[in-house]
């Protein structure tokens, strides 16, 4: 699956983290480290197993708890309409 960023929203790194602002309602959402991994993996196009990998790697967290954290990650972002699925079925 491919993501892209809605145009209803923004966001930022700063520091280690990543911040996402719904320009019209002002609402914003700090994204923790593994968070902002996900989030910036979304956005550079990386494939979900891959970014799986690297929070495996970076976060010593096992396989299955990275796969379900990045898939409710993105069923999150999906709900609020912060990225939009390029592929859709």
């Amino acid at each position: 699956m491919s993501y892209s960023l809605s145009k209803e929203y923004v966001w930022k790194e700063v520091g280690d983290q990543v911040v996402v602002l719904h320009i019209e309602t002002g609402r914003y959402y700090s994204l923790n480290n593994p968070g902002s991994l996900i989030w910036k993996g979304l956005m550079e196009g990386v494939a979900q197993d891959r970014i799986i990998e690297r929070l495996c790697s970076i976060f010593d967290v096992d396989k299955s708890t990275a796969k379900k954290d990045t898939e409710e990650m993105i069923c999150d972002l999906l709900t609020k309409e912060a990225i939009i699925n390029d592929q859709p079925l």
